[in-house]
């Protein structure tokens, strides 16, 4: 309150003077002028000797020093003389600030000089309102010993740390929350959606793809999306603080420091888009090696057999060499953007200081280049108000530099993110009109007219096929390899939809109503057999959830499985391994027979159902087919004529047309083709 009273005493005294010079001035009153200027400068003169005086008594007599003190009398008189000279000080060097405007006759000067001193006696007024209001309070509240305000700042300070500790917390566990249900959804989409691709999709795309989308890339999004939240988020409100008040203080001068900003975002940018591209590019290579991997450790066992492990490794080694280099690009690319933009930074803040600083040197409010001059105050700076702004220039700089740091992470998550949605756009061909019909249970006929069909708009596999089944006929469909078996029999169930043709069941195009019904009346049962995690009843109740424990062992004994799982110690609970590796061919196809018995379909689809097991294991098998095809339709594909005797008519292919239709009589005296592949057969098994 004492130096805020002494400031005020001291701007009026400035006051009087800039006023009372120009006054003598104008009135012609050279001597009154000359005069008044001796007057106050023998004030100053006899105020400061005196004050001298007195500090050199005091420090005679040993009173000054760390453990020395005044008494209130002699205290009293030495703080009423600095404060005399405080204001004699100010008085005669605004005095002759003054006169040295009046002999420049710049006027201009005197009115922003007596504007700034006005505006000087206001804001002291104003700071020494509070301080009276707020004394009483400090008096109450606050202690008045030293050692009491040091253990009551400590504590402050402890509070602080607690409080700002208690919010970090709050927000790691709210961004952590956040982005772990971010991720959550939109792994869940994902499958979603990866699920609901048809099987040209999931051939074009790769299941190691796949996988490096739902692992790598997932984590990646999620590290961008922590940072978004706890960083740029927290950081730009650092900067729209600071900068506002820069802009308050001097809104000119603030726009000249932030010119180079426009060059520092292009310079972001630029690095940001090479960036983006070269993580792409590791994405792609990280997943290149999800593939060698899926590829060696599934085909673990031929590359034993093969003795190539060296060609592994080899091809292992040169993909993640390729992923080194990949990403010591991203780090050089990363390393070179911050030292850049710490230049652009440093740049700025030298514009800030070389333009402030002229300014407050010069007493002016333009930057004069000579042939142009530019204004950036409305009033001349003092040098506090050049040192808070850049103290607010100072406080935009350090979030900038903490998201310059965070860019890397940020376009790593977008490149991740742009790999997932680009998947997560895609739609599948295979897909429902709107407002379909279900399709009743299948109890007529099935109709191939005109088939046609290729991958990818290649060589068509399948060309013009005609063919009519009755329901509960059993059509066998053999022929060469690459004739089109399994593929006409892909597209009954529409895992992909034909170029041209119809298929029709009972009449319907099968593209006209729902594809859940067409699927839900289909039981397939594929030449690999396909087990999942699990115990076997699980795996046999794969298709149907709710179907009781009586149901599974039913289908299990009519497929001949319950036999070999009443031998397991735990039974049905026991577990099957990875893909089923722990049960023989023979069993894993008697359990998936299970899985398709207990669906009851009304078609029943066997691709090369026998191919991969023992006699024994086949005569079960195709016993058990033939009791369950009875009042079924059954589509037979087989390159063992052996099962041909359960076939009500068989269906040559060859070269994607149906080549001959009949029984096995009747072909091997019209067909030469069916005669050539029936010698193959017999030839194989007498030998």
């Amino acid at each position: 309150i004492d130096e805020r009273e002494v400031d005020i005493e001291a701007t009026k005294s400035r006051l009087e003077e800039i006023a009372e010079g120009p006054r003598l001035a104008e009135n012609g009153q050279r001597g009154a002028l000359e005069n008044h200027i001796r007057a106050v400068n023998i004030d100053f003169g006899d105020k400061e000797s005196r004050l001298r005086e007195i500090e050199r008594k005091i420090d005679e007599s040993g009173k000054r020093g760390p453990n020395a003190a005044l008494d209130p009398l002699e205290q009293a008189r030495l703080d009423r003389l600095r404060r005399e000279h405080k204001i004699a000080e100010a008085r005669v060097n605004e005095m002759r600030k003054a006169v040295t405007a009046l002999e420049a006759a710049d006027s201009l000067a005197i009115a922003h000089r007596k504007e700034t001193l006005n505006r000087d006696l206001g804001r002291g007024r104003a700071w020494l309102a509070r301080y009276r209001w707020i004394k009483p309070k400090v008096d109450r509240y606050l202690p008045n010993d030293g050692f009491k305000t040091l253990l009551l700042l400590l504590v402050l300070v402890m509070t602080g740390v607690a409080v700002k500790g208690f919010f970090l917390f709050v927000q790691e566990v709210v961004v952590s929350n956040i982005v772990q249900l971010t991720i959550f959804d939109i792994r869940n989409l994902f499958f979603r959606r990866a699920v609901a691709f048809d099987l040209a999709r999931f051939n074009d795309q790769g299941t190691a793809d796949l996988m490096a989308r739902f692992t790598n890339d997932m984590e990646s999004v999620g590290q961008g999306l922590n940072t978004l939240l706890s960083k740029v988020v927290r950081e730009p409100l650092r900067i729209a603080t600071c900068l506002g008040g820069a802009l308050w203080l001097n809104w000119r001068l603030t726009l000249l420091a932030l010119a180079l900003i426009p060059l520092s975002a292009f310079t972001s940018f630029r690095a940001g888009k090479i960036m983006k591209r070269a993580i792409r590019k590791a994405l792609e290579s990280m997943s290149n090696i999800y593939k060698i991997l899926q590829e060696t450790f599934q085909g673990i066992k031929v590359v034993k057999a093969f003795t190539a492990e060296r060609l592994e490794r080899r091809r292992f080694f040169v993909e993640t060499k390729r992923l080194y280099k990949k990403c010591v690009r991203v780090a050089m690319i990363d390393a070179l953007s911050d030292p850049v933009l710490e230049i652009l930074a440093l740049s700025t803040v030298s514009i800030a200081l070389l333009a402030g600083s002229y300014l407050v040197l010069r007493r002016t409010t333009y930057l004069d280049f000579g042939f142009f001059r530019f204004k950036l105050a409305s009033r001349p700076m003092m040098i506090e108000d050049l040192l808070t702004l850049y103290t607010m220039l100072a406080g935009v700089s350090d979030p900038i530099r903490k998201l310059a740091n965070v860019h890397s992470k940020m376009q790593r998550a977008a490149a991740a993110a742009d790999r997932i949605c680009t998947l997560m756009d895609q739609r599948p061909t295979v897909v429902d009109k709107k407002e379909t019909p279900r399709l009743v249970r299948h109890q007529s006929l099935i109709e191939f007219d005109h088939v046609h069909f290729s991958y990818d708009g290649r060589e068509q596999v399948v060309r013009g096929v005609n063919l009519t089944v009755r329901h509960g006929e059993t059509i066998a469909l053999v022929g060469p390899n690459g004739c089109g078996k399994t593929t006409l029999m892909n597209l009954l169930p529409r895992f992909w939809d034909v170029d041209k043709g119809t298929i029709r069941i009972d009449g319907h195009d099968i593209r006209e109503v729902r594809l859940r019904s067409v699927r839900a009346q289909m039981g397939i049962v594929t030449q690999e057999t396909v087990l999942f995690q699990g115990t076997l009843a699980d795996n046999i109740a794969y298709g149907s959830p709710h179907a009781s424990r009586a149901a599974i062992e039913a289908a299990a004994k009519r497929s001949f499985a319950h036999q070999f799982i009443s031998t397991f110690p735990e039974g049905y609970d026991t577990l099957v391994g990875e893909r089923g590796m722990s049960l023989s061919g023979g069993q894993r196809q008697r359990i998936a027979l299970a899985r398709v018995m207990l669906r009851d379909p009304a078609i029943l689809i066997l691709d090369e159902a026998t191919s991969a097991v023992d006699i024994q294991d086949e005569l079960l098998i195709r016993r058990a087919i033939e009791e369950f095809a009875r009042g079924r339709t059954t589509f037979l594909i087989t390159h063992n004529l052996g099962s041909l005797q359960v076939a009500d008519r068989i269906v040559l292919l060859n070269s994607g047309r149906v080549e001959a239709v009949g029984t096995d009589a009747e072909l091997r005296k019209s067909s030469q083709l069916y005669r050539k592949l029936h010698e193959i057969h017999f030839q194989r098994e007498s030998a």
